[in-house]
């Protein structure tokens, strides 16, 4: 099986709890134990979309941070880094005015 970015991340979770020990025991009742988790994060076993929201659930996580790049966002260079955190303060009501604002300059 190939690697996701579902296992990417659960890896990245798993080098942010020092180690499949640590992760499974975070996890305890998502994941039966880390040997399973291993596998997980390797891509050598599916995580379901069930599992996915049930992990996110687990580490008080935002829906759908399993299903995002965030290996990516790790790299972010400091000036973009800046505007998402601007962006993180704004209302609701702000943050889709500028995605419809943002999404209409790309399409031109």
């Amino acid at each position: 099986m190939a690697r996701t970015t579902r296992s990417t991340n659960l890896d990245l979770i798993r080098w942010m709890n020092f180690g499949h020990e640590n992760t499974a025991k975070l996890l305890s009742s998502v994941i039966s134990n880390a040997a399973y988790l291993s596998k997980m994060a390797t891509g050598d076993m599916e995580i379901t979309d069930r599992r996915a929201r049930s992990i996110e659930k687990e580490l008080g996580l935002p829906l759908g941070w399993m299903d995002r790049d965030n290996v990516a966002f790790l790299k972010t260079p400091k000036d973009d880094y800046s505007l998402l955190q601007a962006i993180a303060r704004l209302p609701s009501e702000a943050k889709v005015h500028l995605e419809k604002f943002a999404t209409s300059l790309s399409e031109a």
